[in-house]
């Protein structure tokens, strides 16, 4: 039976599933929003989603058990992730490129990681390791254009992006090791 318009009934919840989860991401994006309208960091905030959205798409990572958890917890690290922007444009130091050589190589070794929630086959595996490894290149390119320009709030949010996603992926590899473990024990 057709719903109208060529939507087939069987199909709804497909397309209800679609609109919760346009919804949910929606409403993370116009938190980020507001917090960086309440830091007095617009700029950042936006340039933070852009860089950073594509990357997480691709490279899984940990995932909370709910969304109400993972909402909070990308409240509070899109708060932490400003703030460590701030600190860096006025305290940079070598450490900050020491962290994004480091980051970038978690990612370009461990890069995609699967969660539970989200478990990958392996042509996704391959397909995403692909992508994920050309973003960061392309980001790595921007940050020493902005480097050279003297754009430094450029650079040090695709640092801070880099850096972040490096974080959250090793903390996927802990959780699907810590799962694994427990799966074994049980």
């Amino acid at each position: 039976m057709k719903l109208s318009k060529g939507l087939e009934d069987s199909d709804k919840d497909i397309y209800i599933f679609g609109l919760y989860q346009g919804a949910i991401l929606l409403l993370n994006i116009c938190t980020s929003l507001l917090i960086g309208v309440i830091l007095n960091m617009v700029f950042e905030i936006i340039l933070y989603l852009i860089f950073f959205i594509p990357l997480r798409i691709f490279a899984g990572g940990y995932h909370a058990k709910t969304q109400l958890r993972c909402y909070i917890m990308s409240s509070a690290t899109t708060v932490l992730i400003l703030l460590g922007i701030r600190f860096l444009q006025r305290y940079s130091s070598i450490w900050e490129l020491i962290c994004f050589v480091v980051a970038f190589c978690v990612i370009w070794i461990f890069v995609p990681v699967a969660d539970a929630n989200k478990p990958l086959l392996d042509k996704e595996k391959i397909s995403y390791k692909k992508k994920v490894r050309k973003i960061l290149v392309i980001l790595t390119a921007i940050a020493g254009i902005a480097y050279i320009l003297k754009e430094f709030v450029v650079m040090t949010v695709i640092e801070m992006s880099v850096c972040f996603l490096s974080i959250i992926l090793i903390m996927g590899l802990y959780k699907n090791k810590k799962l694994m473990k427990n799966s074994e024990q049980g």
